[in-house]
């Protein structure tokens, strides 16, 4: 009796044992993914922005980057999401995204590959070496520090693999969990239960890695194992799409592709499944059945001809996925109006064409700001535009027509085009300020109409500023796409000096004692505003005067 307890007793210790060695061996897995991919992140970062711009080019480049996109930062969701921060802030185009995320899901794989070989010695050679480097008393650069801890990431990764790999060897040789694991249960069961745990890892190779990790120990046989790989695929779909519900326009569209993608690649994959494991027809199992490799390496293979497969449907299918991908998620209003509508990528190797192209920018987004003001005046449009949503939008071509500018004064050209682009860059600069400007004084005077009272002098005051600055405006957009001396001139008298006016009207609210003085600070904040635009103004008709600079109209 009292052997048999000790047995008991033995048997009940050990499966702690292995059940803490495996606990200990997820725990190190899931920090060494955290690890890596936070500072692979971070050492990369700049570089894969770069890369990603470059991407632009064409569908290749975009491919090989989105390659490296997958293979530095090992998750989809982060790869995707740094393509719809790309793509909204109109560094990349749409379409060029997509092979960058056909080939990031692709780039996943490499690590998946690189588990299947036995990785104990040179893992804890690796832990050695990174002890060593974050030991050094010498102040290392920042690159190397983040080098070191990706290294570090990449050694606790493999070290959590390690403990999975001896802990699943030991489950599976005590009956009762051998019976357990290894207790008849419906195919779908394997693709549901890894389709929940990839979605609540946001990860498809991590749910592989854990597969391949226990393939050895008999838990699994290969047919178990493509079910999985396929539900850890569309797991990790579906966890992009739920990250991405609150996106609209392009942003969406790109969130929506990526699950379109792992739904195509299921498409084809799991009715072969259904015909092959019930129909008895041999087909993609058995033909990784019949390799002579172990079932690590098989499953890592049913990893990797899922993502072909993903991008062979999505080949065949792109036109008609796009289409509905843009009335599923059409671009928004915002968006619009921040995609520059003259310029195009390259567009500087013609620099006589170029200052063309942006001064017809200037102008288009010259003509948003009067609807800046839409919403205060006393007697707005039907529909007046949403002044945030202009902002943005206009302020991020305007950005654009700045970073352009300073790509074509890097090109050879002639001197009287030269001229051209530096006073292009110098109305682009006032054009800036100017949007910074109207939008503040919009926000101004609708603070002076919340506060102050309908008849009152403060009331009035603002709206006659914002009529009088909505008409400077379109006069200022009026001349700059006609580009008439008389406009010009019309404009320059407009905004001619009128401080001694501002100054009385100053002293005449200062004098005004029964003014609020959260109203009186509105109205002057108003004031100096306006004063502000007028000076915008008046520099930018100095550009377009016909005298003084050459104009590209």
């Amino acid at each position: 009796m009292r052997y048999s307890q000790g047995m008991i007793a033995y048997s009940l210790h050990e499966t702690e044992e292995v059940a803490a060695t495996l606990l200990a061996g997820i725990g190190l897995f899931f920090t060494g993914i955290r690890f890596l991919g936070d500072h692979l992140r971070q050492l990369m970062d700049h570089r894969m922005r770069v890369l990603l711009v470059r991407a632009s080019k064409n569908d290749r480049s975009a491919a090989a980057m989105g390659f490296l996109g997958g293979l530095v930062m090992q998750s989809m969701n982060a790869v995707v999401f740094v393509l719809v921060s790309l793509v909204t802030a109109r560094v990349i185009e749409v379409r060029r995204a997509h092979p960058a995320i056909n080939f990031a899901n692709l780039g996943s794989s490499v690590l998946i590959f690189v588990s299947v070989f036995d990785p104990k010695i040179p893992i804890m050679l690796l832990l050695f070496v990174t002890g060593l480097a974050l030991q050094s008393k010498r102040e290392p650069s920042p690159r190397f520090r983040q080098a070191t801890r990706a290294f570090l990431g990449f050694a606790m990764l493999g070290l959590g693999l390690v403990f999975i790999k001896t802990s699943g060897h030991s489950l599976t040789e005590m009956p009762w969990i051998s019976n357990l694991l290894t207790a008849e249960r419906p195919l779908v069961f394997d693709f549901l239960f890894a389709l929940v745990l990839a979605f609540a890892v946001q990860s498809a190779s991590t749910v592989t890695l854990l597969t391949i990790a226990v393939s050895g120990s008999g838990i699994i046989d290969l047919s178990q194992a493509l079910l999985i790989v396929y539900g850890a695929n569309v797991g990790s779909g579906a966890s992009t799409l739920l990250l991405g519900t609150s996106m609209k326009g392009i942003g969406k569209q790109l969130i929506l592709y990526q699950f379109a993608l792992k739904a195509a690649g299921l498409c084809l994959l799991l009715p072969l499944a259904v015909v092959e494991f019930f129909g008895h027809v041999p087909l993609v199992a058995a033909g990784l059945d019949s390799l002579p490799v172990n079932l690590g390496l098989k499953i890592a293979l049913s990893y990797l001809l899922f993502q072909v497969a993903c991008d062979v449907v999505m080949h065949f299918a792109h036109g008609p996925v796009n289409r509905f991908l843009e009335k599923m998620a059409p671009a928004t209003v915002a968006e619009e109006i921040s995609e520059p509508q003259y310029l195009y990528i390259d567009a500087e190797r013609d620099p006589s064409s170029a200052v063309i192209l942006t001064a017809r920018e200037q102008e288009r987004l010259l003509h948003f700001l009067p609807y800046y003001l839409d919403s205060v005046r006393e007697d707005p449009p039907a529909a007046p535009k949403a002044r945030d949503m202009l902002h943005h939008g206009s302020t991020q071509v305007a950005e654009h027509c700045l970073h352009f500018l300073g790509a074509l004064l890097s090109v050879q050209m002639s001197e009287e085009t030269l001229e051209i682009a530096v006073s292009l860059k110098d109305r682009n600069q006032l054009l800036s300020g100017l949007q910074e400007t109207v939008y503040e004084f919009a926000t101004a005077v609708e603070r002076v109409r919340q506060i102050a009272d309908p008849d009152s002098e403060s009331r009035a005051l603002a709206g006659n500023l914002v009529e009088t600055l909505h008409l400077m405006l379109e006069t200022l957009a009026e001349a700059a796409g006609q580009g008439e001396a008389e406009l010009v001139m019309t404009l320059k008298v407009l905004t001619g000096d009128r401080s001694d006016l501002m100054h009385d009207i100053r002293r005449r609210l200062l004098l005004g004692g029964s003014m609020d003085s959260a109203v009186r600070e509105a109205v002057f904040d108003a004031l100096s505003l306006f004063e502000r635009s007028l000076w915008l103004m008046r520099h930018f008709a100095m550009h377009l005067d016909l005298r003084n600079a050459r104009s590209p109209q």
